[in-house]
């Protein structure tokens, strides 16, 4: 995970792994973060990040934190009980009318920086959103 010395936390909360968790996590982090300028693409990351721990892994609870430095950028890390597999994107190219297999691929699209820790029987996939998203050819745009 990324050092975190100049991040606050904003809020944390915890959800079942159950489908219905992803709507409620999606609501809680807009609410969160209410008027951030990345509050949009932050939502949907969550949402993946949740649903990937939803239908992947073993776990019985999802934990989420957010965080926020003075310039504005947030950390998002989504804690779950692990699995046999680790998040990663899929060799094949995903088709496009698959109901699965972007998820990594948004939130590599998306953040600045992803990863994952493991430590012990859990994994934390997290990411980091500037307040200024990146645009097709990698610059920033407001």
């Amino acid at each position: 995970m990324p050092d975190i010395p100049y991040y606050r936390l904003l809020d944390r909360a915890a959800f079942a792994s159950a489908k219905a968790s992803v709507a409620e996590a999606r609501r809680w982090l807009s609410k969160v973060l209410d008027r951030h300028p990345r509050r949009e693409d932050a939502v949907i990351l969550l949402s993946e990040a949740v649903t990937n721990s939803v239908v992947h892994t073993r776990s019985t609870a999802i934990e989420v934190t957010v965080h926020a430095d003075v310039d504005g950028r947030l950390l998002v890390t989504v804690t779950d009980e692990g699995a046999d597999t680790v998040p990663g994107i899929p060799a094949h190219p995903v088709d496009d009318l698959a109901e699965s297999g972007r998820g990594v691929r948004l939130i590599r699209a998306l953040a600045a920086r992803w990863g994952f820790t493991e430590e012990q029987s859990r994994c934390s996939l997290w990411f980091v959103l500037t307040p200024v998203a990146p645009s097709a050819n990698g610059d920033l745009t407001a």
